[in-house]
Order: C-alpha cells, then sequence, then structure tokens
C-alpha cells in the first residue's frame, strides 16, 4: 500500500483501496488507472492543488490536468453516476459520496481499547500465537488493517490464518474465527442493519496468562463456535458466500438454535487473574466501555476471586453477569439480579465426588485421605469445606491425613508433604488446584499427579482437569513403568464429550450432539472440554432472551433475563443439559460428571474419559 494511500485511510478514514478497486472493476474498462493515476486522486482528497501535486511528481502541471480529465474524472463520474462536469474539479462532491455511509467507502476503524490496566481486541490484536511463524505473520497483517478499519482486507488474512492452521494442525484457533466473524458483521453492517438482522455485541473475559492461554483457548472454542452457528445463518441471507469462500469455516451441519436472524459481536479480554490486585480494574475498566461500545452482557470471569471482584462493577451499571466456570459456593450469598452462572457450585460438585469415594471404599477398611489445597484461594477454600463437609459423615470410613495448604508455594514444601504422606499410606488425595490465581498451583500438581503410589488414587477437581495432567503423566511413563490399570486419576467436572446424559452420543440431548459434530470439524475430535460447553451455554442463555424479547440494551436484557429465568423459572435444552436457575443466579440441579485419566490403545495416548 503506498504511502499516499495510508494517508487517506488515517486522515479521511476513507477505504480508498476498495474505491480504487471499484474505479477499475466497474467503471471504463478502456484504461485501467496507473500508478500515478491513484497517486493523483489520494492526493486531491488530501487537498493538494494541481501545482503542488505536479511539483511533488516532479511533472508539469498540464500532465496532471490531461491525466484528471481524461483518465479519471471519467472513472469517477460512471461509478458515481453522474455527468463529469459535475465532479470535474469538484472534489469536495467527490469527498460527499466517499464519506456517505451508504456507498460503504466510509471507515469506522475499531477502537483503539488497550491501556495499562486493560487488554481487549475485536481484532486489533492478538493474545493467542502458534508457534508458526507463517501463521503468525498472517494474524499480524489482520490486526495491522483491522487497526485501519479495513475490513476486508483484515478479512482475507484472518482467512489465511485459520486456513493454515487447519492444514497444519488440524485445528482452528478459536481467536482467529472470532475475529473473522467480527470482520465480517463489520465489513456487511450496513446489509446486515437493511436485510432488518440487528447486531448485539458481548464481552468475554478469559484469563491469557494461566497455563500458557490454555484455559482461555477452551472457553474461547465453545464462544467462537456459537457465534459462528448464530451468525452464518445470517450471512447466509445476504449472500454473503457469493462474495467471500467461506467454506473453510462454514458447518457441515447447521442446527438452529434461535429462530431469529441477529448478528454477534465479540469483545475478547484478558483478565490478568491477579488475586493481589486492591480490586480488579479489567471489571472496572470494561463496566466503563460498556456503554459506547454497545455491550449487551458480560461473559466471565475465569476464577471465583475475579468473579466476585468483578460483580460489584457490572452490576453497577446494570450488566449482566454470566458466568461459565466459577464454582465458589461464597458467590451463591451475593443475590445480585444481574448474575447468572451455568457451572456447577462446589458443594454440589463435592457431594458427587464424595459419593464416588463412598461406594468406592465402603467395603474396603478406614481409607487414609489427604487434601491438598490454596488457603489463599476462594475457590479452592470453598470446595475443602464442602468435600470435608461431606466425608466427615463418614468417619468410619475415612482416616483423614494432615492438610496440606500451600500448593501455591514452593516445590520443595509441597514435595516434602508427599513424602510425608507416601510414608503414612495415603489411599486418596484430593487435590484442589486454585483458579490460576497463583502461579504455582498446577505446576505444583504435576508433581502430585505423577506421585508412583501404589493404590493411590488421586482425585481432583474441575481446575484439575487439564491437559497437562496427561503430558506430565505420559511423561512419567516413559521412565517409569505405569501400567494402565494402576494410573488412578479422576476428577469431578460438569461436562464431558462422552457424557451418556449429554455427550457426543446422547440420544436425550441434540444440542451436545450437534455441539460435538459442529466442533469436531472446527478443533478436532473430543478436544472440546467443560470449559467449551458451558461458555456455549453462557451465551445460549442470552440468544433465548433476545430470541423472546428482542432487547434493545443491555438494562433491558437484565430485565428480560430476570423474568424469564428467576421470575417465570423457564428453562433452556443447552449443551450441558438443562439449565433453569434460582432467584441467587446459581442453577438448578447442574451437572456433574466423573472422569478419569485411561489409556487409549489405539490412539496411544493419555486421555481423559468417562
Amino acid at each position: 500500500m503506498c504511502q499516499a494511500c495510508l494517508e487517506v485511510i488515517e486522515k479521511l478514514a476513507i477505504n480508498i483501496e476498495l474505491f480504487l478497486h471499484n474505479l477499475n472493476a466497474f467503471a471504463n474498462k478502456k484504461a485501467i488507472l496507473t500508478e500515478l493515476d491513484k497517486l493523483i486522486i489520494c492526493q486531491c482528497l488530501l487537498g493538494f492543488s494541481r501545482q503542488q501535486i505536479a511539483e511533488m511528481s516532479k511533472l508539469r502541471h498540464q500532465n496532471i490536468g490531461d491525466r484528471l480529465t481524461n483518465n479519471i474524472y471519467p472513472k469517477i463520474a460512471e461509478l458515481m453516476k453522474v455527468d463529469q462536469e459535475e465532479i470535474a474539479g469538484n472534489w469536495v462532491k467527490i469527498m460527499n459520496f466517499l464519506l456517505d455511509l451508504r456507498n460503504g467507502y466510509k471507515l469506522n476503524p475499531a477502537p483503539q481499547l488497550n491501556s495499562d490496566n486493560f487488554q481487549g481486541s475485536f481484532g486489533r490484536q492478538f493474545f493467542l500465537y502458534p508457534p508458526n511463524q507463517e501463521i503468525v505473520q498472517f494474524q499480524i497483517e489482520a490486526t495491522k488493517f483491522y487497526q485501519l478499519g479495513l475490513y476486508y482486507q483484515a478479512l482475507q488474512y484472518f482467512l489465511m490464518a485459520w486456513n493454515q492452521e487447519i492444514k497444519l494442525y488440524g485445528s482452528g484457533n478459536p481467536e482467529v474465527l472470532i475475529y473473522i466473524n467480527n470482520s465480517l458483521i463489520e465489513y456487511k453492517k450496513l446489509h446486515l442493519q437493511e436485510n432488518g438482522i440487528k447486531i448485539y455485541t458481548l464481552a468475554v473475559v478469559v484469563p491469557f496468562y494461566h497455563n500458557q492461554g490454555n484455559i482461555a483457548a477452551e472457553t474461547l472454542r465453545g464462544i467462537a463456535q456459537i457465534q459462528l452457528q448464530v451468525n452464518f445463518l445470517s450471512f447466509e441471507k445476504i449472500a454473503l458466500d457469493q462474495e467471500i469462500n467461506l467454506d473453510n469455516i462454514k458447518p457441515q451441519m447447521f442446527f438452529s438454535l434461535i429462530s431469529t436472524k441477529i448478528a454477534l459481536q465479540i469483545l475478547i479480554v484478558n483478565d490478568p487473574n491477579n488475586l493481589y490486585s486492591p480490586y480488579n480494574q479489567t471489571a472496572e475498566k470494561l463496566a466503563e466501555l460498556a456503554q459506547p461500545l454497545n455491550l449487551i452482557a458480560i461473559i466471565g470471569h475465569y476464577s471465583s476471586e475475579m468473579t466476585k471482584n468483578a460483580l460489584q462493577f457490572y452490576a453497577q451499571k446494570g450488566l449482566v453477569l454470566v458466568n461459565s466456570s466459577s464454582t465458589s459456593n461464597e458467590l451463591s450469598n451475593l443475590s445480585l439480579v444481574s448474575f447468572f452462572r451455568l457451572t456447577t457450585p462446589d458443594m454440589i460438585n463435592a457431594d458427587k465426588l464424595a459419593n464416588y469415594l463412598m461406594q468406592k471404599y465402603s467395603s474396603i477398611s478406614p481409607s487414609k485421605l489427604a487434601i491438598i489445597y490454596n488457603q489463599n484461594s476462594l475457590y479452592s477454600t470453598s470446595y475443602r469445606n464442602s468435600i470435608k463437609k461431606y466425608l466427615e459423615q463418614y468417619k468410619n470410613n475415612f482416616i483423614f491425613l494432615e492438610e496440606c495448604s500451600y500448593i501455591s508455594e514452593s516445590y520443595y514444601q509441597v514435595q516434602k508433604y508427599i513424602k510425608h504422606i507416601k510414608q503414612e499410606g495415603a489411599d486418596i488425595i484430593i487435590v484442589i488446584p486454585d483458579g490460576g490465581i497463583e502461579p504455582n498451583s498446577l505446576n505444583n500438581a504435576a508433581l502430585i499427579s505423577r506421585l508412583n503410589i501404589d493404590n493411590c488414587l488421586i482425585a481432583g477437581t474441575a481446575t484439575f482437569y487439564q491437559e497437562n495432567v496427561l503430558h506430565w503423566i505420559h511423561e512419567h511413563s516413559q521412565s517409569h513403568s505405569i501400567s494402565p490399570d494402576n494410573c488412578q486419576i479422576i476428577a469431578c467436572v460438569p461436562w464431558h464429550w462422552h457424557s451418556q446424559e449429554n455427550g457426543c452420543n446422547s440420544s436425550k440431548n441434540h444440542v451436545a450432539q450437534s455441539f460435538c459434530q459442529i466442533g469436531a470439524q472446527l478443533w478436532g475430535e473430543e478436544n472440546l472440554n467443560w470449559r467449551s460447553a458451558t461458555a456455549f451455554d453462557s451465551v445460549l442463555i442470552i440468544l433465548k432472551t433476545l430470541e423472546k424479547y428482542h432487547s434493545q440494551d443491555s438494562q433491558s436484557l437484565l430485565a428480560d433475563m430476570n423474568l424469564y429465568f428467576k421470575k417465570d423459572k423457564k428453562q433452556v435444552k443447552g449443551v450441558t443439559g438443562n439449565i433453569q436457575f434460582d432467584q441467587n443466579g446459581d442453577r438448578l440441579n447442574p451437572p456433574a460428571e466423573i472422569v478419569a485419566v485411561k489409556w487409549n490403545t489405539q490412539q496411544q495416548k493419555w486421555q481423559w474419559t468417562i
């Protein structure tokens, strides 16, 4: 792109590339525009006189006049459908044509949102980068165009990044897919609105700094997938696929989630997930941005600590916060009308795990049980209190060993404790890592998961359900003889791909079947987990409300969701089963599944499975 074109884009917010393209494609085809013609057009738009342009080009004044009269004005007049005399020398009229929104040349650059305390993106920046430099370069080029408001060009590079990642890794990047959707909406905003398709904007807050972005990616898969499903039906209505090849993102099957045609834009926000920040600056800033960005609701945060801190800011602005991952019991007592929680509270998860342990060990002599958690974590402490409360009812079945409340501290301290309980003959170890608020917690869980203790069950919570555990077991099995039958690691989670009730083969839940089928196309077989499923359902309950009430803004959505779910007690069928809420925003009868780490002989790898 020439420097003059960049100046037109930056100073005038005009999509000059599209204008020049149309002059060649749809105007007089006898003589295409030369580079000099393009330069003259840009400089005229920037306000330079013929004499100034001649001096800058080192040409005669007459040469510039001839190019304008014989080649440039005829093309512009034909494109504008006016006589050449009307626009010859009248760059104000030409400028008005370019600035008229109906003609599609006026740029609307995405807002610059980033500051020291906030990171958010509709497509201006990336948080997830693959190891392949070619893909990274596509991503960088895409963000450059998005920053300028050149959404068509940005779209092309986002698509190249997506296609190359599918080709090399067999799985797409959900952040890229979200930005593809955002670019399509921006590029065709007027066409969507002219066809009566309302555009809604949601923000999703995820912790990119936690576990190398894996948690964020898992959540965004669910968000990107439901955004694509909803948007594609609207894109079809304006025949967008006739202009742009979308075959590589088009779902091979359609499952209509709502009858209303809408378009979803997603703002991705990074939550530093910092426990020791005096207050949640991410939430405070996002709440301030809600009105200028027309945000209708927030999906987030990941950890219970960040969710609790954030709620006050959203409640003050009348924003709905739909949470897909925070499980602390304390969140049930906040009594805020703006809160809806899709995942399963600790007391219910702990009850499920306690019942499993009772059934497994009821006929055995008293089992020695150890608990490892983070006393600094609201979630970790909440779960520890719940599981201990349930298990203490069966004192004849369990002997409680000394607890470790410092999983987030020094590796050597945790190692010392593990050696101690190994000597004590622990039969069960319950591991409760925090939600990423302290970096050592998950790393120390690696030490626990690799324990080579005969006949010792390691039982984890939903935060223990990580790909890392599988990698650690694989690594450990290379140097130690671990029989597939002796690997005793389980976790309690809200959803699993192979769930009998809500999984890929469920005969009762067609939403879950569709979720898995489309997910396999986008991300690969079994690459959707519980975080993806609850994120999907978090958007789904908002969509169902919009379908019924056609809410116009965040305030009306808040009122409509409270009426629909809390007052009228309506329920929605989601990926994770029936979704219904109590007055506090907690889910009624939320799901819980026991999964285990097992060796897959066919695929030759460890995996979490039912």
